[in-house]
């Protein structure tokens, strides 16, 4: 049982988003082709086609996001953010690479991000929260954009408090 699941945690890293989301019955061929023609039009990425088009909701698309890049998926609207995580990244760091400190367990802290595709300097941010190591989880940008806004509220950053 458990091999056949990671087989399809493979192939999904294989499929392309549009794949995956008819897959899951979340759109139909004729919705993917739609996007994939106005893709071809517009440059946009295909799942915010398919978002602008509503043919998915942003939070399904950033579900099958996360299984195609083989990361946890995480709804920041249903998790209680200790300040004590927040207080180890820097609002101006946070708001850089777009991420939001969620947790730490075992000296691994958890971080939100909005782009699975993101290259993040995760030893130097590991470094500077003063954790081993860093771990990531997927969140849509407005839940992270949210969570910056509620957690850090109106903190000044370095940037902030130049003349």
């Amino acid at each position: 049982m458990r091999r056949e699941i990671l087989e399809e945690d493979t192939m999904m890293k294989q499929w392309h988003i549009g794949e995956i989301l008819i897959q899951k019955k979340l759109i139909d061929w004729l919705q993917l082709e739609d996007a994939l023609n106005e893709q071809k039009r517009t440059r946009e990425f295909v799942g915010e086609v398919l978002v602008r088009k509503q043919y998915v909701p942003r939070f399904l698309l950033f579900k099958a996001l996360a299984e195609r890049h083989a990361i946890p998926f995480v709804d920041l609207s249903r998790i209680f953010i200790d300040p004590q995580w927040i207080r180890l990244i820097p609002k101006s760091i946070s708001l850089k690479y777009g991420i939001v400190p969620i947790e730490s367990q075992n000296g691994t802290l958890i971080v939100g991000i909005k782009d699975p595709m993101a290259v993040l300097p995760e030893k130097e941010i590991a470094e500077l929260a003063k954790v081993s190591q860093i771990k990531t989880v997927l969140c849509t940008p407005e839940a992270i954009a949210t969570a910056i806004d509620e957690n850090y509220g109106k903190q000044n950053t370095e940037a902030d408090a130049l003349p």
